[in-house]
């Protein structure tokens, strides 16, 4: 018998995963699908940092969130406690989280090697990794490590209202660092994916994908 080629497949348990938002409501993995080209995994606790790198992320995902980069972000929980966990995510910026006593966290710590925290991990939706060193590429790359990890595909991703999303991510944008005087009365902007997005709204470089940390 002639050997044949296997093909392997990524390891894709965010397909199952109970992913929540900030208001606690359950993100389908349908929305995640259509709307997301990338996926962050962020392994931290309560007040670890690395020389303000995690922190400094907050401000770079709320930032290119607002020109329409497709990346969305979770925080898988490695605190002693819910109650630390709850304080940990409450300070973070606007993304998404496992919960403290979901099981899938002892997976993902063992599967992935996490060894330390934090760690940022990037994948695409269906599993297959990016990154495994986010925080590196973070330090080196600042906002553009964004783009890095980005395909080639990441523009085809729908337009969507910001005002629309307060439901999916909550109305909290604390880190984001653009000038929000340029948006319209209801709150609402076009986002689509592009170097020139942050020019043609008439953005302040600080928003552009391009700046630095």
């Amino acid at each position: 018998m002639e050997p044949t080629d296997c093909v392997f497949k990524p390891y894709n348990w965010l397909n199952k995963a109970a992913v929540f938002n900030k208001n606690m409501d359950r993100i389908p993995f349908e929305w995640l699908e259509a709307n997301a080209d990338i996926v962050a995994l962020l392994f931290t606790a309560d007040k670890i940092d690395k020389d303000g790198i995690i922190e400094k992320f907050y401000q770079i995902f709320e930032s290119v969130k607002f020109v329409n980069v497709p990346i969305e972000v979770i925080y898988v929980p490695f605190d002693d406690t819910e109650e630390e966990m709850q304080k940990c995510y409450e300070n973070q910026a606007n993304w998404f989280t496992l919960k403290h006593s979901d099981p899938v966290i002892f997976v993902l710590k063992y599967f992935y090697q996490i060894t330390c925290i934090p760690h940022l991990l990037v994948m695409k939706v269906d599993g297959t990794l990016v990154s495994r060193h986010g925080i590196l590429d973070l330090e080196e790359y600042g906002t553009n490590a964004v783009i890095t990890w980005l395909s080639k595909s990441a523009s085809t991703k729908k337009c969507r209202r910001f005002s629309k999303e307060l439901s999916m991510y909550g109305e909290k944008w604390r880190y984001i660092n653009v000038d929000q005087q340029h948006k319209s009365t209801k709150g609402d902007y076009q986002r689509k994916f592009s170097y020139l997005q942050g020019r043609s709204l008439g953005l302040p470089a600080s928003s552009k994908i391009s700046s630095s940390i």
